[in-house]
Formats: C-alpha cells, sequence, structure tokens
C-alpha cells in the first residue's frame, strides 16, 4: 500500500484534489472530517476542548460552537492549544484507518487531506527532522497564487462580510507554511491556478504514477 499526504495551503483547492482522487480508486480521509467527528459531544476531543477553552465555545444544543472556538484559537494565540488537543486523536485515528485499508488492500492508495502536514508539532513520532516521513510515502502538495487562494476562500465562505472573511484568509494563511517552503519538501506539485478541467487532468495524471507506485511496492513485498 502506498501512504499519500496531500496538503496545500487555505483556499489551494487540495480539497477538490482529494475528492478527484478518490473518485480516481483511491482511499480518502479528510483530517477536517475525521476531527470534525472527535469533537463531536461524546468524541474524544470535546470535553478536552471544553475544559481547555471553557463552555463559551459550547452551543445551547451541546454542540461545540466551532466558529467561537476558531476565533478564541486564532485572535488570542492558542491555536497550538487546540491542535495539542485535536491533532494526536486525529493522528492515532488516521494511523488505524490506514492499518485496516493496508490488511484488506495491498495495492490501495490511501490518500490523507490534511491542511498541516507540516506543520503539525504532534506527528506520533521521535524524529524531528521529518516526521511526516514515517507517516507518508509520498507528499502531494497543492498551490495556488495568495491572491487566488484570498479569493476562492472569501467565496467558499457564505454568509460572511467579505472584510472579516479575509481577515479570516490571512490569520490561516499565517498559520501555515508558504507555498514555496512546502513545495520544496513535496514529491509531487499540483499548481491549481487555472481551470477545474486542468486540475482535473493534473490529479489524474498523479494518480497513475501512485498507483503504479503502490503496485511495485506490492510485488517487491510478495
Amino acid at each position: 500500500m502506498l501512504r499519500v499526504a496531500l496538503t496545500g495551503g487555505v483556499g489551494s483547492g487540495k480539497s477538490t484534489a482529494a475528492v478527484m482522487l478518490r473518485e480516481c480508486g483511491a482511499y480518502l480521509s479528510q483530517s477536517d472530517e475525521v476531527g470534525r467527528a472527535l469533537m463531536q459531544p461524546g468524541g474524544a476531543a470535546f470535553t478536552a476542548i471544553v475544559q481547555q477553552f471553557g463552555a463559551g465555545v459550547v452551543r445551547a444544543d451541546g454542540a461545540l460552537d466551532r466558529a467561537a472556538l476558531a476565533r478564541i484559537a486564532f485572535d488570542e494565540g492558542r491555536v497550538e492549544e487546540l491542535n495539542s488537543i485535536v491533532h494526536p486523536l486525529v493522528i492515532a485515528e488516521q494511523a488505524r484507518w490506514a492499518a485496516e485499508i493496508a490488511a484488506k488492500d495491498p495495492l490501495a492508495v490511501a490518500v490523507v487531506e490534511s491542511a498541516l502536514v507540516f506543520e503539525t508539532k504532534h506527528a506520533a513520532s521521535a524524529e524531528e527532522t521529518a516526521p511526516w516521513r514515517t507517516r507518508f510515502d509520498r507528499i502531494v502538495v497543492v498551490t495556488a497564487p495568495e491572491e487566488v487562494r484570498r479569493w476562492r476562500y472569501i467565496q467558499r465562505v457564505s454568509g460572511a462580510e467579505e472584510a472579516a472573511a479575509a481577515a479570516d484568509f490571512d490569520r490561516r494563511n499565517a498559520a501555515q507554511w508558504s507555498d514555496e517552503r512546502k513545495a520544496a519538501m513535496a514529491d509531487f506539485v499540483i499548481e491549481n491556478d487555472d481551470s477545474l478541467q486542468e486540475l482535473r487532468e493534473e490529479v489524474q495524471t498523479l494518480w497513475e504514477e501512485l498507483q503504479k507506485e503502490s503496485a511495485e511496492r506490492a510485488e517487491k513485498a510478495m
């Protein structure tokens, strides 16, 4: 099996690329979805978050107020506090998921989509220089010019004022590595600054490469 990380800056289109890979045949775990499930009432992260950030991050219906939590985390400089709770749980869940896939499908390409593959300090490894290399065999980075990413993010945040959405983009963007820094660490780079069709073609080419490598690894393991 081939373990692949798919990452990119906010608004880069990494989620779109991830879904395209799933349509090609890849197994896909999206870190935001995994984290969201863990943060539901009764989830592994819920109680720890409320204890750390207070009852003000809980809505009247008992669920986490993710918008309020994000404001506190970013505005008060507490992002790492939140990450220290959520990231280890997400990583552990994705490791379990990958192990299940490997057991049933040796030819699988298992893709983890995550915004913070490089940035997280909570990978399950003692290796300091490149902990992501213990989790993944290949790293794919999706890039786009910052002004394009900002525009995409503003369009995506429905119901928000443009100025507020732009400020939110800037906060999130500042917490991530630059495209250039990520690309320097990547095995594959997808430049997503054109049409959806061009992105699809790039993803298809990438899929063929990943599928070929997974098959070669499985053959060597026999």
